[in-house]
């Protein structure tokens, strides 16, 4: 008798026997060779970037994915150079100008804009993981959507400021706060009180924000500022209940004031100009006319301080400048005592507040500060320079000459240096700014500060903070091979030249201007401790060649007249300080220099427009722009 066939019976003995397992044993098989397959692919993908930033990374619209990163740093200097060298454009009420980030004194090209590229480079290349696989995941996860990286960057505010207001004068109008009008006739003194006025000032705060915010990603769109009113602080109401002080004040003038046998009166016409209504409810002093009154007084007491000033005679050191201690009025604290003096009606007389400043290096100190030697001479040539900059040249010798530098002490020129002004002893040049032409004061500096990092190298002592120049000069160009690398440049109030004197001794500086080679020559002395410093010849890594000439259209000039700054070919160079030590240990230190391709700018003279020309070519520009916005998206 045949039975029907039990299916599950079989299915259930192919079980036991393995034959389900078997079969399902070939794709397993499969997905773990394909899972091999893509993580092998996948690390070995990876591994195709090491020494490479990551894929898919993007500073704005600039892809530097994949770039090592030499070739990131060319393409993001190539992007803030040019926009350091072209500015962006600025927008106030409809009227476009543009903000220079540069400005070309003599030879020298100042900029109030710095980008940290090497630092921007340096953290997309810490994307990588600390590992293989870390990395592996790492760069997977990057194909799943851009990563976007900012540039970390500098700006000097204040002189941004100015120039935003020199792009769009008599905009900006400072508030007056409510005044007393004091007048004395026949009955007396008597009182009105004027009201003052609302002033208006740019938004400088949301301006910088959005500045930070798009040249972190070279962005050079265009920006518009706006302006706000500024309300006085001081109110006619507030005023008016100080009016009783303000007439008590000048009827009992005169009030006396004395710095040992020096004598000085405060009268009740001086008062009436000086007066004003305070903040605080009570009447104070105007400012800027305090300190007009208060100038003769400093002229007759201020004396200024003087360090002994030496210099190397026969080999010998000797003082020629002796040692002077300082007198200086102190403005704020005279102030505040002439205010309580005259608000409480007080008769007794006003003791003059003065500071003294000792120097710090005495006459009687020359032979005991160790200086007995050589320690380094650094050197530069100037020949071809014009004029006015040999002037400056010669005033900034003068102004280091002698100088000494104490153990531990950090050297500004800077401060060395400054004030930068005619009374000081500079001159100006002529430069160009946007499309203006202005006098500018200290042109030739920076031969100073390259003269003086080389000496520092020289003579092996610490260098505390230096840039390079933008431009390749060639009153730069190092000695020993004639290529750029070994300068410093110089400009109030950055960048500043800075040095340490990290030995046990003062160091003198002696500079010195060989006017019949036109060269300088600075030479520090001290007492060696055995250190010798020294330099590599600069090398230059590439030359980068300058775009067309540039034509800027200006009402500073007659129509059709046109002056001319020359290019300047950009490079990258490098070179090795080196100090080896009295016990022989060996410290270097890299610096490396980038300089900017400038290309030949040229203003070219234009007639004045009418209103009706500025609005159509404002608009002609703002079409541009949207172009370039276009582009950077």
């Amino acid at each position: 008798m045949n039975h029907p066939h039990n299916h599950k019976a079989d299915l259930l003995t192919e079980i036991t026997k393995g034959g389900f397992c078997k079969a399902a044993k070939l794709p397993m098989i499969v997905v773990i060779a394909l899972l091999f397959f893509f993580i092998s692919g996948a690390y070995v993908w990876a591994q195709s970037y090491e020494g490479r930033i990551t894929p898919n990374v993007f500073v704005g619209n600039i892809e530097v994915g994949g770039l090592t990163p030499e070739e990131a740093r060319e393409v993001l200097q190539s992007r803030a150079d040019q926009i350091i060298t072209s500015g962006i454009p600025i927008i106030f009420q409809g009227e476009q100008k543009t903000l220079p980030f540069a400005t070309l004194v003599g030879t020298d090209l100042i900029e109030v804009l710095s980008f940290n590229i090497d630092g921007a480079v340096a953290d997309m290349m810490a994307m990588h993981g600390n590992n293989p696989l870390t990395d592996t995941l790492i760069q997977l996860q990057s194909l799943a959507g851009p990563t976007r990286a900012d540039i970390d960057l500098e700006l000097t505010h204040e002189t941004l400021k100015v120039l935003v207001r020199n792009a769009f004068p008599e905009t900006e109008t400072l508030s007056t706060n409510a005044s007393f009008d004091l007048v004395y006739g026949a009955n007396g003194w008597s009182a009105e009180v004027v009201e003052g006025t609302v002033g208006y000032e740019f938004q400088f705060e949301p301006f910088f924000e959005k500045l930070y915010s798009q040249l972190g990603t070279l962005n050079r769109s265009k920006i518009e500022i706006g302006i706000s009113t500024v309300e006085p602080m001081v109110n006619k109401t507030d005023s008016v209940e100080q009016l009783n002080q303000a007439l008590m004040i000048l009827n009992n003038a005169p009030y006396q004031l004395a710095y040992e046998s020096f004598t000085q009166e405060l009268t009740a016409p001086q008062l009436a100009i000086l007066l004003t209504p305070g903040d605080e409810g009570q009447v104070s002093f105007l400012e800027d006319e305090y300190l007009s009154w208060l100038f003769p007084i400093q002229a007759a007491l201020n004396i200024e301080s003087r360090d002994a000033r030496l210099e190397i005679e026969d080999g010998r050191v000797v003082d020629f400048v002796h040692s002077r201690a300082g007198l200086q009025v102190e403005a704020e604290l005279l102030k505040e005592a002439l205010l309580e003096t005259v608000r409480s009606q007080n008769d007794e007389v006003i003791e003059i507040a003065v500071a003294i400043d000792e120097p710090s290096v005495l006459t009687g100190d020359v032979n005991d500060l160790g200086i007995t030697e050589i320690l380094g001479t650094g050197t530069s040539s100037y020949r071809g320079s014009p004029w006015n900059r040999r002037q400056n040249i010669q005033n900034g010798v003068d102004l280091l000459n002698g100088r000494l530098i104490a153990p531990g002490e950090t050297f500004s020129l800077i401060e060395a240096l400054s004030p930068f002004t005619y009374e000081n002893g500079y001159l100006p040049e002529l430069v160009i700014k946007g499309d203006k032409i202005e006098p500018e004061l200290g042109g030739g500096l920076c031969q100073i500060g390259t003269t003086t990092f080389r000496a520092t190298m020289h003579a092996g002592l610490a260098v505390s903070e230096r840039r390079n120049h933008s431009l390749v000069v060639f009153y730069y160009n190092d000695p020993s091979n004639g290529n750029p690398g070994t300068d410093a440049t110089i400009y109030e109030p950055a960048p500043d030249y800075k040095f340490t004197n990290n030995t046990d001794s003062h160091v003198l500086f002696q500079a010195e201007n060989l006017t019949d080679t036109s060269d300088l020559r600075f030479t520090f002395w001290g007492t060696s401790d055995g250190r010798k410093g020294s330099y590599s010849p600069p090398i230059v890594h590439r030359w980068i060649p300058v775009d067309e000439t540039t034509y800027i259209e200006t009402e500073d000039l007659e129509p059709g007249e046109e002056t001319c700054q020359e290019a300047h070919i950009g490079a990258d160079a490098s070179f090795t300080y080196t100090v080896l030590s009295a016990t022989g240990e060996t410290e270097e230190t890299l610096f490396e220099s980038h300089y900017r391709p400038l290309p030949k700018i040229c203003l070219v003279g234009v007639e004045e427009e009418s209103e009706d020309e500025e609005t159509k070519n404002s608009d002609d520009e703002s079409e541009v722009d949207e172009e370039d916005e276009l582009d950077t998206e």
